[in-house]
C-alpha cells in the first residue's frame, strides 16, 4: 500500500506481498529494505510482525517503523533482527521518551522520522496531527544523542514528481545522518541527493511502477550513499 502526500483517502494498492517485494530486492543485488505500517503509523501499534520476519529471513536488512511507541515493541523488533527501528510520533508527543530509548538502544539501533509539511512543520500520528519545527526538533534529538533521520518532504511524497533541491539543501546543513523521501523518481534525484551532501535515501514508487530499474538502484546503492 503506497499513499500520496501522506493521505490515506489517496491510496494506490500493489498486488505483490512485501515477501515477494523483498525476493526481488535481493535477487537485483538490492541490500536494504524501508518497511512501515502505515495502518500502525496512524493507530499506535506497529502490527506487520510477519512482514518484518519474512524480511529478515530473506537476508535483508530491515528499517521498520510505523506505531512504534513503546520500548518493549522496539526491543521485539530488534530481537526478530530489524536492523533499525524508526521513532517519530511518540518522540514528539512524550518528552523523555528519546532518553529512554538512548539508555536502552544504540544510536544506530533508531533512527528519528521527521515527516515535514509545506510550512517546516513535523507531522504526527501517521500524518494526520502538527507537531513541532522540524529542523529545530531534530536538532534538539540530535543534542540528545540520536544520529539518524529519516526526512520526508510530505509535499512530494508519493507524487514521482522529482525532489525540492532547495528543501534538501536545508536538510544537507543539518548534523547526523539524514535520509531524504518524498519525490524522487529518477537516479539523477539520488545523484542530486549525494551531491547535496545528504547521507542516504528511501524510496518506493519508483521502483514500484518502474521508473527505476532495480539492478541500476543496487549498482547505485554499491557505488553511492545508501539508498533503501
Amino acid at each position: 500500500m503506497r499513499l500520496r502526500q501522506g493521505q490515506y483517502q489517496m491510496v494506490t494498492r500493489y498486488a505483490t506481498d512485501p515477501a515477494s517485494l523483498g525476493d526481488r530486492l535481493k535477487s537485483a543485488g538490492l541490500r536494504r529494505v524501508h518497511l512501515v505500517d502505515l495502518e500502525g503509523a496512524r493507530s499506535g501499534t506497529f502490527q506487520a510482525w510477519e512482514s518484518l520476519a519474512a524480511l529478515v529471513r530473506i537476508g535483508l536488512a530491515v528499517e521498520v517503523g510505523g506505531g512504534f511507541r513503546h520500548l518493549d515493541a522496539v526491543a521485539k523488533a530488534l530481537d526478530l533482527g530489524a536492523a533499525r527501528v524508526v521513532l517519530g510520533s511518540r518522540l514528539v508527543e512524550s518528552p523523555g521518551f528519546g532518553e529512554d530509548v538512548l539508555k536502552r538502544f544504540s544510536p544506530q539501533q533508531v533512527v528519528a522520522s521527521l515527516d515535514v509539511d509545506l510550512e517546516g512543520r513535523v507531522r504526527v500520528r501517521g500524518w494526520t496531527a502538527s507537531g513541532p519545527e522540524a529542523t529545530v526538533w531534530w536538532q534538539a534529538l540530535h543534542r540528545q544523542g540520536f544520529q539518524i533521520a529519516n526526512v520526508t518532504d510530505i509535499s512530494r511524497d508519493g507524487t514521482l514528481s522529482g525532489i525540492r533541491q532547495s528543501f534538501w539543501q536545508q536538510w544537507a546543513a543539518m548534523p547526523g545522518q539524514i535520509g531524504a523521501g518524498g519525490g524522487i523518481r529518477s537516479l539523477a534525484d539520488l545523484e542530486l541527493l549525494a551531491d547535496l551532501g545528504i547521507h542516504h535515501a528511501v524510496l518506493g514508487k519508483a521502483w514500484l511502477e518502474g521508473l527505476i530499474d532495480l539492478e541500476a538502484l543496487a549498482g547505485y546503492d554499491r557505488s553511492g550513499p545508501p539508498s533503501e
